[in-house]
């Protein structure tokens, strides 16, 4: 169970980072920058303590699909990312292996 904890803090982090990277506006803005930079370098210790609970193979597969996923859909709702059949059931075929995944 705590090995899930660590992972959901890895993906919540690395999700903010995704985002603060998207607002970072190539480096234009600071902060922003700053901010994806911290937030990436304490992801890596978040998945090293998850793995310590948990098999690495599923961890990062839970870790990296639950990441695309969420990044995508806050790029449709919040970033006026376009949004079509194609990704819409890529996106629905990530989220089923992620479920899968994570009752095995």
């Amino acid at each position: 169970m705590i090995g899930y904890v660590f992972l959901s803090f890895a993906i919540l982090l690395s999700v903010a980072g995704n985002v603060y990277m998207k607002l970072s506006n190539g480096f234009r803005n600071t902060p922003a920058t700053i901010a994806a930079l911290i937030l990436y370098a304490i992801v890596p210790v978040q998945l090293i303590l998850a793995v310590q609970y948990m098999e690495v193979g599923i961890a990062y597969a839970i870790w990296a699909g639950s990441v695309i996923l969420l990044v995508a859909v806050i790029g449709i709702l919040f970033l006026q990312e376009k949004q079509d059949l194609q990704k819409i059931s890529a996106l629905a075929l990530i989220a089923v292996g992620v479920s899968v995944l994570q009752a095995s």
